[in-house]
């Protein structure tokens, strides 16, 4: 997934050579902590709003720019993105194309889209396993699942406990919980647990 298909063209834009009233009024407007400065669309730096806080309305918010040393482009992954965010401590990221700012990606976008890829409020069924960390371990049990039909809604791991181990999460629809305890039992798979989601 890419920058592009989640970044939002609206952002609280503030003008080089405004005063620090209209930016106030702009951030204030967008409900944004910080906003993205320019200079008619080339990108200049972040203005944060706590900063302008106790600023006289009519002084130049110039001094409140802040450099950012990296920017987000619109071909980037939000994997990528995500990581930028853990290293700022900003809310919102430009997106630059050709030296000009096209949108910004915020935090809430980050945190929508990771929702989407992981299924969370399609309802259906959240199976969790631990596997061995080899070649075939997760294939084994979509096999089982593809065998009774059951559609596999996404898949999320991450590393267990025990080292050689992960940790796999897989929401399914088609079954019920009981049904799906009954045919990881037969085929002699071993979960944590089988919880019934509902859909949001």
């Amino acid at each position: 997934m890419l920058v592009e298909d989640w970044m939002k063209r609206s952002f609280a834009k503030i003008e080089k050579g405004s005063k620090v009233g209209e930016a106030k009024k702009i951030l204030r407007e967008s409900s944004s902590s910080c906003g993205i400065a320019c200079s008619d669309r080339s990108f200049l730096g972040m203005v944060k709003a706590d900063e302008l806080l106790g600023i006289e309305d009519d002084l130049s918010v110039d001094e409140y720019i802040h450099n950012l040393a990296y920017t987000l482009d619109p071909q980037d992954t939000l994997d990528e993105a995500a990581v930028f965010f853990l290293e700022s401590d900003l809310q919102i990221l430009p997106v630059v194309s050709n030296d000009e700012v096209i949108g910004a990606l915020s935090l809430f976008d980050i945190l929508d889209a990771f929702t989407q890829m992981a299924g969370f409020g399609e309802g259906g069924i959240r199976l969790e396993v631990e596997l061995k960390d080899t070649p075939g371990a997760l294939k084994n049990v979509l096999d089982v699942l593809y065998l009774h039909s059951m559609n596999v809604l996404s898949i999320l791991l991450y590393p267990a406990e025990q080292i050689g181990k992960k940790v796999v999460i897989i929401r399914v629809e088609g079954k019920s919980v009981r049904e799906l305890s009954r045919i990881l039992d037969v085929n002699e798979i071993s979960y944590t647990s089988i919880i019934k989601e509902e859909k949001i």
